[in-house]
């Protein structure tokens, strides 16, 4: 079974218009990061785990980089397949679909990203570490792994309420809650989506997250052969920090080489 969840046709298109922003944010970050490494300047190849709607993968095609994005969701790969198409057709995009936690795409990545707290969407400790598993195995001896996570700070504070937003595009209702003892976080988004015709489509999804502790992650990602494993701000994958859970959301920076 996918640890990842298999967006439906509506809420992809949503995703598409509406939470392309975070991606588009973080990109040039965390090329700058990658730019500060050695292995940037032979090796312009990158995986996009949980791709999306492809917007970051668009960000490093556009400069050079031939770029592999997986995703669970057909309706999630139909858009980046779309967003990508120049470098489709080219040869130097590919969107497959696979699970975060068992896929095998190839060898010798430069640089693997997930964004979005996208691996938060994970089912636990075991999906994630058979994640940084398969991802070990994509990346060169001297590639590098960076994500953002949702910390238990963020689900604490900010996963226990309804919000509503509403205009002539969406009418977008969100009730999440964090149940802090089996550090599980669900939210469950509905509403309409207005389609090209002008009519609106309707969409639900329940949407589930874990509280990863921070510690564990370390320990998963150097039990997978990782080398070097950072936490830094959540805004910037070089803004590195010691107290990742004073944070509501961290960049993981791990590499099979000491920095």
């Amino acid at each position: 079974m996918s640890n990842e969840l298999p967006y439906g046709g509506v809420f992809a298109d949503l995703y598409n218009r509406r939470w392309a922003w975070f991606a588009q944010q973080a990109a040039p970050r965390i090329e700058a990061f990658y730019a500060s490494r050695s292995v940037a300047s032979r090796n312009r190849s990158m995986l996009d785990v949980c791709c999306g709607t492809g917007q970051l993968a668009a960000h490093f095609l556009e400069r050079g980089f031939t770029v592999v994005g997986i995703d669970s969701s057909p309706y999630m790969l139909s858009h980046a397949r779309a967003n990508a198409a120049q470098w489709v057709e080219a040869g130097t995009a590919r969107f497959v679909q696979a699970d975060a936690a068992d896929f095998d795409v190839g060898r010798g990545f430069g640089l693997a990203v997930s964004t979005y707290d996208a691996l938060n969407h994970l089912s636990g400790p075991d999906a994630l570490a058979a994640c940084f598993g398969c991802v070990y195995a994509s990346l060169a001896d001297d590639g590098w792994f960076l994500f953002d996570l949702n910390t238990e700070l963020a689900f604490r504070t900010r996963w226990n309420g309804i919000s509503v937003q509403d205009d002539e595009e969406a009418m977008i209702v969100s009730r999440s809650v964090y149940d802090a003892a089996n550090r599980v976080a669900f939210t469950k988004l509905s509403g309409f989506l207005r389609a090209q015709d002008g009519r609106y489509d309707r969409f639900e999804e329940l949407v589930p997250e874990t509280a990863f502790d921070l510690r564990q992650v370390e320990r998963a990602l150097r039990a997978a052969g990782f080398v070097s494993v950072a936490f830094a701000d959540g805004a910037d994958p070089q803004a590195l920090t010691e107290e990742p859970e004073a944070k509501t959301r961290v960049f993981v920076v791990a590499g099979k080489q000491d920095a």
